[in-house]
C-alpha cells in the first residue's frame, strides 16, 4: 500500500512570486478557471460553447484578469503555468464524429474487435452491442504471424500491407489507420514495419500501433486503444487553435493538458495519444480532492464531483486516487491506464421526463450549456435538476454564480408545472420529486462504488465538489451513513484547481509473464529499461533532477488468472516479497477462502510512472477566529423540505468562517459560486486548507 502524502508536500513556497498559475476545466455546462499568484487565488465560471470550447476558456481568463486588476494581455504575459482539462476528446466520442478508421490485424482475427467479447448494453429493454468507432468492413487481415514466444511463424509481406491500405482508402474512405497484430507485445517488429510503411506511403494520415501505445498482453485492449486513438486524432485541433490565441495574447509557457491518469502532458505528446485526454476533468478533480483529503487529515474519501451534466465518483485512499489499467470508455474496454472514475447522468442540467410507464425520471440527457436549464433564460424549455433546486429554495436566484447571473424562478416554475400536468401534480410536487430522484441516482452510484470496492464505509467520508456537489453530498452521506463531508474552498472549480496543480506523469509498461520465483534476470532488465525511458520522458519535459521521481509497480496474479493486483516495487525485484504481499492483498480483496495453496503466482506486467513536480497553485489558508468573534447569519431563506410547507433556514457566508466557528444544521452556507446544504443533525466547521467540514451525527 502506498503511503499518504504529507500535508507539507502541498505547501511549496517556490510556486510563484513573479508570475501566475492558471488552471482551466472545460465542462459540459461551464468552463471553470482558477488563477493563483501564491498568495491570492481567484476563480471564474464562464458558459461553455460546445461548438467552440475556446470561447469559454477565453471568457473565463478575461474574468480572472479583471479580478486580478490586469488586462488579459498583461495576465497572460505573466503566466508561468497554464493547465487545461478539456472535453475535446470526450466530445468526439460522445458525438461519434471522428476520423474514418481502417484496421490492419492478423489474418483470421478480423472479427475479434467487433465481437466485443460478447459485451452488450441494454437500451430500452433491448440488448445491443456497444458502439464501435469503425465498421467491420474496414478491417483487413494481414497474413503474418508471431507466436506467443515472439518467434516469427509467417513473415510480413510489405506489398500485402500497401495493397490492403490502398483498398481500405478506396472502398471505405479511410483517413486514419490502426495496426494491431497478435502477440505483437512479445515481438513488435511486424507492427513497427507496418507503421513505417503506412507513414511513408501516406504521411498525412494518422497511424496508431497497439504495441507502441501499450505493449501488454490482451490483444483486444491493445486494438481498441489503437482504434480509438485513430478515431480521435483530430480532437486536438481546437486545442492548438486555443494555444495560438493565448500566445498572441502573450502566453510564453507551454500549455499542459490534463490526461485521464491525473497527470499533465504537452499538446505535442497528446497528439501521439489523444485518447489519454478522455475524462481529463474528472481525473484532475480526483487528484485535487486527494490533496484536500491529505491537508484535512482525512486521507480516505469518496469523491463526488457533480457538475451540470453528470456526477463523477472516484475513491481516494491515503490521499491517492484509485486507478484502473484497463479503462472502460463508452462501453469499450481499452488498455488505457486511468483514474477510476464512474459517471452517472445526474447533474444540475439533467432533464426530467416521464417514461412510457408514466413515471417521473431524471437524466441521463442534459440541457448542458446550450440551451441550459429553463431558469438560465437561454431558451431551455425542459425542467432540470437546477430548475427544481431553484424552485425549492436551495439555490438563491439573485446570487447565482457570485451574482453574475440572475435566474428566472417563474420560468422554472412553469417548466415544472408543464411536466406535472401529465401526472396530476403541481410545480412544487414535481420539483420535490426531481430532487428526490436525482438524490437517489447519486446515492445509488456511491453505494455501488462502496460495495464493488469492498470499502469499509466507517473509514470513508465524502469530498463534494463541482457546481452542484455541496447541495447533495451531505444528504447522500446521511443516507449511506458516512461520517463527514468536506467542501473545499474551491469546490465549484476544483477540477480547474487540479489542472493548475497536477504533476507531469508519463507511464511506461511492458509484459513479463514469468512465474515467481523468477529464474532469470529478464524482469530486472525490463524494469531498468522502463525506468530509463520514464526518466527520458521527464528530461524531455525539462523537469529538473530534483523534481523527478519514479513509481515502480508490478501486476501480479495467479497463473493465467484474468484479474491481477498491483503492488509497488521499491529497490530491486524481490520474488519472495512479491509473492507474500500478493497473497496477503488477494486475501484482503477476495477473502482468505479464495486462496489456493499450490497455484503458481505470475508476474504479468511491470510499470514505471515518471512523476515531475511543476510550478503549482496553492490552497487558501484558514484564518482563526478572534476573541469574541462569532459567526452570524447573513439572512434566511425558505426551503421546501416537503412540497407543501416551507421551512425558514438561516444562511451563512463561507467567507465569514474562521477555525473555531461551528454551526448546527439545518442551514445553508453561501460559498459564492455554490451552496452547501447542511440538514438537521449535522454541524459545519472550517478546517485546514479553507475547507468546510460537515460532521454527520451518528444514528446510534
Amino acid at each position: 500500500m502506498r503511503k499518504a502524502a504529507s500535508p507539507d508536500a502541498y505547501r511549496d513556497s517556490s510556486i510563484t512570486t513573479s508570475g501566475f498559475v492558471i488552471g482551466i476545466d472545460v465542462g459540459g455546462t461551464f468552463t471553470d478557471a482558477v488563477c493563483s499568484d501564491g498568495e491570492t487565488t481567484w476563480r471564474a465560471k464562464s458558459p461553455t460553447n460546445p461548438a467552440r470550447f475556446s470561447d469559454g476558456v477565453m471568457g473565463a481568463c478575461a474574468m480572472l484578469a479583471q479580478q486580478a486588476g490586469l488586462t488579459l494581455g498583461d495576465l497572460m504575459s505573466r503566466v508561468v503555468r497554464f493547465g487545461l482539462g478539456t472535453t475535446a476528446v470526450t466530445n468526439v466520442l460522445a458525438t461519434k464524429r471522428g476520423r474514418t478508421v481502417g484496421l490492419l490485424t492478423t489474418k483470421g482475427f478480423e472479427f475479434h474487435l467487433h465481437a466485443m467479447r460478447n459485451h452488450r448494453d441494454v437500451q430500452g429493454g433491448w440488448i445491443e452491442r456497444f458502439w464501435m468507432p469503425m465498421e467491420p468492413e474496414a478491417v483487413r487481415g494481414i497474413d503474418e504471424r508471431v507466436d506467443r514466444y515472439g518467434q516469427v511463424l509467417k513473415p510480413l509481406i510489405a506489398d500485402e500491407v500497401i495493397a490492403a491500405a490502398a483498398d481500405l482508402i478506396k472502398r471505405n474512405d479511410v483517413n486514419a489507420f490502426a495496426v494491431s497484430y497478435l502477440w505483437s507485445f512479445r515481438n513488435p517488429a511486424h507492427e513497427e514495419q507496418t507503421v513505417a510503411l503506412l507513414r511513408a506511403k501516406y504521411p498525412s494520415m494518422p497511424v496508431y500501433s497497439g504495441a507502441e501505445l501499450r505493449p501488454i498482453m490482451r490483444e483486444y485492449e491493445r486494438t481498441t486503444l489503437a482504434v480509438l486513438n485513430a478515431f480521435a486524432a483530430d480532437a486536438l485541433d481546437g486545442i492548438e487553435e486555443l494555444e495560438e490565441q493565448l500566445k498572441d495574447l502573450g502566453l510564453t509557457c507551454p500549455m499542459l493538458l490534463l490526461h485521464s491518469g491525473g497527470g499533465a502532458i504537452s499538446a505535442e505528446e497528446a497528439r501521439h495519444t489523444p485518447l489519454a485526454l478522455a475524462s481529463s476533468g474528472p481525473a484532475a478533480g480526483s487528484v485535487a480532492a486527494g490533496e484536500i483529503a491529505v491537508v484535512a487529515g482525512l486521507p480516505d474519501a469518496i469523491c463526488c464531483d457533480m457538475g451540470g451534466t453528470s456526477i463523477d465518483v472516484a475513491v481516494v485512499t491515503n490521499g491517492i486516487p484509485e486507478r484502473r489499467h484497463t479503462a472502460d470508455i463508452g462501453g469499450i474496454v481499452t488498455g488505457q491506464s486511468a483514474i477510476d472514475v464512474e459517471s452517472v447522468g445526474a447533474g444540475g442540467g439533467s432533464i426530467a421526463w416521464i417514461d412510457d410507464r408514466g413515471l417521473l425520471r431524471v437524466g441521463p440527457q442534459s440541457a448542458r450549456a446550450t440551451p441550459g436549464p429553463v431558469c438560465y433564460g437561454r431558451g431551455g424549455t425542459e425542467a432540470t435538476v437546477t430548475d427544481a433546486m431553484v424552485l425549492l429554495g436551495y439555490i438563491d436566484p439573485a446570487s447565482f454564480n457570485r451574482g453574475g447571473m440572475t435566474l428566472d424562478v417563474e420560468g422554472a416554475r412553469a417548466a415544472c408545472a408543464r411536466l406535472g400536468e401529465r401526472l396530476g401534480m403541481d410545480a412544487m410536487g414535481i420539483a420535490h420529486g426531481i430532487r428526490e430522484i436525482a438524490l437517489a441516482e447519486m446515492s445509488k452510484a456511491m453505494r455501488a462504488r462502496i460495495s464493488s470496492g469492498g470499502l469499509d464505509a466507517r473509514r470513508y467520508g465524502v469530498i463534494a465538489f463541482g457546481g452542484s456537489g455541496s447541495l447533495f453530498a451531505t444528504a447522500m452521506a446521511k443516507e449511506l451513513e458516512l461520517p463527514w463531508v468536506l467542501t473545499p474552498a474551491l469546490a465549484s472549480v476544483l477540477s480547474a484547481y487540479g489542472a493548475a496543480t497536477a504533476d507531469i506523469r508519463r507511464e511506461r509498461a511492458r509484459a513479463v509473464d514469468e512465474l515467481l520465483p523468477l529464474e532469470s534476470d529478464h524482469a530486472t532488465t525490463v524494469l531498468k529499461d522502463l525506468m530509463e525511458r520514464a526518466e527520458e520522458d521527464l528530461v524531455a519535459q525539462n523537469v529538473t533532477p530534483a523534481n523527478r521521481s519514479l513509481l515502480c509497480e508490478a501486476e501480479v496474479r495467479f497463473h493465467r488468472q484474468n484479474a491481477s493486483l498491483t503492488l509497488t516495487i521499491e529497490g530491486d525485484i524481490d520474488s519472495d516479497d512479491l509473492a507474500t504481499r500478493f497473497r496477503t492483498s488477494y486475501a484482503k480483496n477476495f477473502g482468505v477462502s479464495s486462496l489456493t495453496a499450490n497455484t503458481p503466482i505470475e508476474l504479468s506486467t511491470l510499470r514505471v510512472t515518471g512523476v515531475g513536480k511543476t510550478i503549482r497553485a496553492v490552497l487558501p489558508q484558514s484564518p482563526h477566529v478572534e476573541a469574541g468573534g462569532g459567526l452570524n447569519a447573513i439572512g434566511s431563506r425558505d426551503i421546501y423540505l416537503d412540497p407543501d410547507h416551507p421551512t425558514a433556514v438561516p444562511v451563512y457566508a463561507a467567507v465569514d468562517f474562521r477555525t473555531g466557528h461551528r454551526l448546527e444544521g439545518p442551514a445553508l452556507v453561501d460559498v459564492g459560486d455554490t451552496t452547501l446544504w447542511a440538514p438537521a443533525g449535522t454541524s459545519v466547521e472550517l478546517i485546514a486548507g479553507g475547507t468546510l467540514k460537515t460532521t454527520i451525527a451518528s444514528r446510534g
